[in-house]
């Protein structure tokens, strides 16, 4: 069995046995003694991180782009794949985060808009698509590829350091420099940057094969 199906089949498992409520969302990702992942609804350690979030049937990509079932991702993920591909390697970024970003980010959802006015697949701010030129961000290749540019410039800023580009992704450069380029202590961004670097590693692996 691939990796990924033991992970959903890890997930399934918690929301049969009715692990996981609507008022508890939380899907935590957790490393045993023997280095071995366990999926809970609560942290069991300190290798604890949030996974996903769930509402008991679907998955939410993160707050305020509403759910989406894990066979709704998998065939979202399939049909930007071939864009992805094109602007990774145009703009000398892994493929595999970008789809880590995009994921958390949207759901690979074109049409996603936020509360704060980001939009589409990897929820650019109309302000950060403005310091590279006019672009429409519903349009999926324009959203990927303002997005993979601003990515760029944050990896370049912190010394190709992954983290902290993503971490500045979230929060702004400008949070990052101020709090010592670290992740700044901002409840968001601490749940975001485990949450894409797991998909980050998870779409690697998955590379390699």
């Amino acid at each position: 069995m691939s990796p990924t199906r033991i992970r959903l089949a890890a997930i399934a498992c918690l929301l049969a046995a009715g692990a996981v409520q609507a008022d508890d969302t939380k899907i935590y990702k957790s490393y045993d003694a023997a280095g071995r992942p366990v999926f809970s609804d609560r942290p069991l350690n300190r290798s604890s991180q949030v996974y996903a979030m769930f509402d008991g049937t679907h998955l939410w990509p993160r707050s305020g782009t509403g759910p989406v079932s894990l066979p709704q991702l998998s065939a979202r993920r399939k049909a930007i794949e071939p864009i992805v591909q094109r602007v990774a390697q145009s703009h000398g970024i892994q493929a595999a985060l970008l789809k880590a970003i995009i994921e958390v980010e949207s759901g690979f959802n074109a049409n996603a808009l936020s509360p704060k006015g980001a939009v589409g697949l990897m929820q650019v701010m109309p302000a950060t698509a403005a310091r590279y030129g006019s672009f429409n961000l519903y349009s999926p290749e324009q959203n990927v590829d303002v997005g993979a540019r601003y990515l760029r410039d944050l990896l370049a800023m912190f010394d190709g350091n992954v983290r902290l580009a993503v971490a500045a992704y979230n929060a702004g450069e400008n949070a990052v420099i101020r709090h010592g380029r670290r992740v700044p202590p901002y409840q968001e961004t601490i749940k975001y940057v485990p949450m894409v670097l797991e998909r980050y590693d998870r779409f690697r692996t998955a590379s390699t094969y």
